[in-house]
């Protein structure tokens, strides 16, 4: 049960003391912290709070925060399916054991925007998510029909998924989708009924249609068909013929143009970016960002050599920007093209690639490295193998400078690294 901790003025003068146990918020049960923010925007609210074993309710009349800092624990709710392209299921061991959790929790969808399948989720939860506003929410549909996402999810509880959507729309809930591919499966005909269903359903904003994942970790996993090139065009001109056809509504992810041997498209076919975190508009963004950075950066001579670290699927793409680096600071630049060795060849993006692969394949003799941010853990300088930033520069004998996969000011910190900007 939630405990006071720590308390604002205000909330002393309303009668909270610390060491109050939360039970009920407007009325409701307290679940999670979610509760409490959503009626911390009210003026009028009851709080009904167990103190020394007794039931009490606070009556709250307020003008601004109430400022109660409570011991909450939000543990995500784990994922009860078995779908047949887990990512989860193909990777190694002797990984962080927080990547061998599979979650599946409507509430950090609307806190961070992970993708959820809703096959979790009861009557109640949706009356929640309706009540508290949890908008927009991010949804894995990967088929809106249900027998060919049952066989995908393995769980028949999938079936209930445009019942809980449609619900949540017609409440004024914001939905984003997600259909992970995989030819032979969710491709054809599948995916163009998918998207086209999904248009009908209130609420639904975006669609992504991102080529599953598979790693060289399948022992004893389904056999799966991964997307090649002559798959990936087919289904680039059936979305984009979707695109045009229902103004904007769906997009294939950049890793589809890059199988398919193709450029993305224009930055504003990708319009507000909704499904940036998605990899849809991603390199439409890189180029914006770098081009802008490339203008707001003095030109300078540092006369170093500055090596480029990415996976093998962008390193083609960053070597056009190269002579561009190149003359604005006056630098000699190599792109580093790493194989990934750890979850295999197949798996090519710079987000996947671990610090021992760049260790064993990078070449030596650059006054500095530069990498992508989200080769690293989130507010950290870790890898997905555990060694850290520090472990490789020492390995490589050279500082390594971090940007954003954005592109934004990735000529500026290099320059600044330097101590010229």
């Amino acid at each position: 049960m939630p405990r006071i901790i720590g308390l604002s003025r205000i909330a002393k003068r309303m009668g909270f003391k610390t060491g109050d146990e939360l039970l009920k918020i407007g009325g409701y049960a307290v679940v999670d912290e979610l509760d409490y923010l959503f009626y911390d925007n009210e003026n009028k609210f009851d709080v009904e709070i167990l103190r020394d074993g007794k039931r009490k309710t606070v009556k709250v009349r307020k003008s601004q925060p109430l400022g109660l800092d409570v011991d909450w624990e939000m543990k995500p709710a784990v994922c009860k399916n078995k779908c047949i392209f887990c990512f989860v299921d193909q990777l190694p061991k002797g990984m962080r054991d927080s990547l061998y959790i599979k979650d599946d929790d409507y509430r950090f969808s609307f806190i961070s925007g992970s993708y959820v399948t809703m096959t979790n989720v009861t009557d109640e939860d949706i009356d929640r998510i309706i009540r508290l506003k949890l908008s927009p929410l991010y949804i894995s549909v990967h088929a809106l029909n249900d027998g060919v996402r049952q066989y995908m999810l393995k769980n028949p509880n999938t079936r209930r998924l445009r019942e809980y959507m449609e619900r949540l729309g017609k409440n004024g809930i914001q939905m984003h989708t997600q259909l992970v591919i995989v030819p032979g499966i969710n491709d054809g005909k599948v995916l163009e009924d998918s998207i086209r269903g999904l248009k009908e359903i209130e609420g639904v904003q975006t669609v992504a249609v991102v080529p599953v994942g598979l790693t060289e970790h399948r022992a004893k996993l389904e056999n799966l068909t991964a997307v090649d090139e002559n798959n990936a065009r087919e289904t680039i001109a059936l979305v984009e013929k979707l695109h045009a056809e229902l103004n904007g509504f769906c997009w294939c992810s950049d890793e589809y143009y890059v199988k398919a041997n193709l450029p993305v498209r224009e930055y504003s076919y990708y319009g507000a970016f909704d499904q940036i975190e998605n990899g849809v508009g991603m390199l439409a963004e890189f180029d914006e960002n770098f081009r802008y950075s490339l203008d707001e950066t003095e030109r300078v001579a540092l006369n170093k050599r500055v090596d480029m670290i990415t996976g093998t699927s962008f390193a083609p793409i960053l070597e056009k920007y190269m002579p561009m680096l190149e003359e604005k600071l006056g630098i000699k630049c190599r792109v580093n093209s790493v194989e990934n060795d750890f979850f295999g060849h197949s798996v090519t993006v710079a987000g996947l690639i671990t610090a021992g692969d760049i260790m064993k394949q990078a070449q030596r003799g650059a006054d500095a490295y530069v990498l992508p941010d989200n080769m690293l853990r989130e507010f950290t300088d870790t890898f997905l193998d555990g060694k850290t930033v520090s472990e490789v520069e020492a390995a490589l004998g050279a500082p390594i400078i971090v940007v954003p996969h954005s592109g934004s000011d990735f000529v500026k910190l290099i320059a600044a690294h330097f101590g010229r900007q």
